[in-house]
This record gives C-alpha cells, structure tokens and sequence, in this order.
C-alpha cells in the first residue's frame, strides 16, 4: 500500500507508552487527523522533531480504522517557541487549542491553517505583541466559523458604519449605531480607533493581517468587549488560556 501525503501543521502532541507519540495534525487535505508515530519518542528515531508541537510539514502516512500511522515526514518549518520564551510559547499553545476546538476530521481546515501558520510567523517575528496576537486570531477564527459579530452595519436599523458614534451591543452580535443604542438602552461605546481596527481585523487579506498596532485604550476596549462576548457564546475553557490570563496578560480596569 502506498502511503497518502498530507501537508499540515502539528497541533498538539502526547507520548504513548515509552516509545511512541501521538498526534493530531491540521492538514491542507483532511482538516485534522489523528495519528500515532511508531518509536518517535526513542531519541535516534527520525519522527522525533517531525512531531514535536508546532511543526509544519508533508506527512506521510497509513490510514488506519480510527487514526493514521506516521511513516515519514518532511519538517519544512518548525516554530520552536519554548527557545523564544515563555510567553510565546502559552500563545502559539492557546491558538492550536483553538484551531482544535472549530476544526473536525475530515472537514476543510485550509483557511485555519493558513491562518495559524501566519500568526506563527507573527510571534516569532515579534514586530506586535503578543496579547494582540491573540484577539486578530480570535476575531478571524470566529470570522471563519461563521460566529463572527457584526462591525460593518448597525445590528438594529441596518445603518452602515460610517462616521459617527457607534456602540457594541453583546445582545445584538453587532455594532449598534448611536440613535439606535439611544433607544434600546444598550452597548458600548467604542472609540473609533476600535471600530476601524475590528473592520480592519475582519476585511484585510491574511497576509497583512499582523502588521498594525493599537493604542493602549484601543487594546484595553478591544479585550474587554470580545472576552465578554466569548464568555457569553462559548462554554470552554482552554488550558493555555488560563495561564495567559491568570500570568501573562494585564487585567482589563
């Protein structure tokens, strides 16, 4: 039997016994997939850095009844964050816990791969930091699933988004114009700032999403109103997550 190739990124990674790996890859051809690579933990074995966490590459492999077997890979890049720091490290896991969590087996992942692959590029090359990082990524993913709230018109009349004072309403999903926020009694008032880079987040090609930065007022409105949003439409807590925000980040005031 020939062996199928998948070009993807390695997403997580976990020991079995005391000489095999299991891993779960986000690939170009089948979304995410399982596989196990035989002798990969033994130190001389050549899988022992194809399938470290955060590698991209062409895998081949057997398909097995619920999982794939890893033969032979070709590392074409490896993000080696633990050597970058700490904090690089907690993100880059943060956001291959969230590709996990939208994608499926056997579903198209294409855009989420592209897009972790480039907010890689982002943290290693360190030009942003890292906290925005993580909400561009999160406004995309929500983007890609469809889960996205609306910044472009006003959620309630429809109005397009264009001068003036707009608000962001949790209960509409959206963006609110200024009259209209007057009459229901609701939203926040977003500085303009934070209007422009939320349209910018959800409209710009991937290739030039990372390359802006944000005032301190315009982050601190950024994180508050999309913690708040994901908190009221996603009940998962991710492991990486946590120690971001409980360590890493500062506390919105």
């Amino acid at each position: 039997m020939t062996p199928q190739s998948f070009t993807g990124m390695v997403i997580s990674s976990q020991n079995i016994g005391e000489t095999d790996r299991r891993i779960v890859l986000l690939t170009k051809e089948r979304g995410k997939i399982s596989a196990f690579a035989r002798g990969a933990v033994k130190p001389r074995n050549p899988l022992v850095s194809a399938t470290q966490p955060f590698t991209f590459g062409e895998f081949f492999v057997y398909p097995g009844k619920s999982s794939y077997t890893v033969t032979a890979a070709w590392v074409i890049r490896h993000f080696d964050f633990a050597r970058i720091d700490l904090d690089s490290y907690y993100y880059a896991s943060y956001l291959c816990e969230l590709a996990d969590y939208y994608t499926r087996e056997n579903l198209d992942a294409c855009d989420i791969l592209l897009l972790l692959y480039q907010s890689f590029r982002a943290i290693e090359n360190d030009a942003i930091d890292n906290e925005l990082i993580r909400y561009i990524y999160e406004w995309r993913m929500l983007l890609i699933n469809g889960e996205a709230p609306g910044v472009f018109s006003c959620g309630v009349c429809g109005k397009k988004c264009a001068g003036g004072e707009h608000y962001f309403s949790q209960r509409r999903h959206s963006v609110i114009c200024a009259d209209c926020a007057g009459k229901e009694n609701d939203g926040v008032r977003l500085y303009p700032s934070t209007l422009y880079t939320l349209q910018f987040i959800q409209s710009t090609p991937l290739q030039k999403l990372y390359t802006f930065k944000v005032s301190d007022d315009v982050m601190s409105q950024i994180k508050a109103v999309t913690d708040e949003y994901i908190k009221r439409n996603r009940n998962y807590i991710f492991n990486s997550l946590w120690f971001i925000e409980n360590f890493l980040e500062k506390p919105v005031h």
